[in-house]
């Protein structure tokens, strides 16, 4: 039997103009002990298969997705999907709420996945916006690499955690995801990575596998430090909270870049 918990903040009804934040994370059972994060791309082909084949093609044609997935491997087996746009919930995480999606394969590893729980979680874009207004949220951001994450430049990987890198794929990520709202400004960005500092990192260079290539990459905990306005700080706090949902860098439809902003302060020890 599938448990469904749905935490919510707004409806799931979702009335038209809403911009909506989605997260369904699923618990899983799997007959393989070898399952791990490095399955995520091959998660994304069951996803695929669970949703309309026009919107799937759809989705191939543009660059930047509107959603994000990957694997957690701890002491539970957790496959995370996210949407950041309305018509992405619908079409993408509605289908995997169905009571009958709850058994997948992963053929050519003969891997046989179970659902057992699912936990839905929406809000609104706008909850984002009312904390960036009203709430001083400090100038620390402690960021957590949770997957591997990896940039590409000029035809080439990078996997040295650079602040212009995450901000500039977090604010083109933030601008697709919304027709009404632009947020990549080159003269923002500068002030943003021209005010913040990598003042702590606990960091490890890894490899995530896709289709035969090892992409170079890091994982891992950031904490950087945002100097001037409260307005900057938040700023850069509000594209951090979307990147929740969005992830970070190259291929988080594939399982990459899933990021987590954790408390104030830097990083524990």
């Amino acid at each position: 039997m599938v448990i469904l918990s749905v935490y919510q903040s707004t409806t799931v009804n979702i009335k038209e103009g809403i911009f909506m934040l989605a997260e369904l994370r699923m618990k899983l059972e799997v007959d393989k002990p070898e399952f791990g994060y490095y399955q995520s791309s091959n998660m994304q082909g069951i996803l695929m298969e669970q949703i309309d084949r026009d919107y799937a093609a759809c989705l191939h044609e543009q660059g930047l997705k509107p959603y994000s997935q990957y694997l957690l491997i701890g002491a539970e087996k957790e496959w995370i999907v996210k949407t950041c746009t309305k018509e992405a919930y619908q079409q993408i995480i509605v289908p995997l709420l169905n009571q009958h999606n709850t058994h997948f394969v992963i053929e050519k590893k003969n891997i046989n996945i179970k659902i057992k729980e699912k936990q839905l979680r929406t809000i609104d874009k706008k909850e984002l916006l009312n904390e960036f207004y009203a709430d001083d949220g400090g100038h620390y951001l402690n960021l957590e690499f949770l997957t591997p994450v990896s940039f590409k430049s000029h035809g080439r990987y990078v996997i040295m955690p650079d602040t212009r890198y995450i901000y500039q794929s977090l604010m083109n990520k933030y601008s697709a995801s919304s027709d009404k709202m632009d947020m990549y400004d080159e003269e923002t960005l500068e002030h943003l990575v021209n005010n913040s500092s990598i003042v702590q990192y606990r960091l490890k260079s890894t490899f995530f596998p896709v289709e035969g290539v090892k992409i170079p990459s890091f994982k891992g905990e950031m904490s950087i430090r945002v100097s001037g306005t409260n307005t900057m700080a938040g700023y850069a706090r509000l594209l951090a909270r979307f990147g929740e949902y969005a992830g970070v860098g190259i291929k988080t439809a594939m399982g990459m870049g899933a990021l987590r902003l954790r408390e104030r302060g830097q990083i524990n020890d």
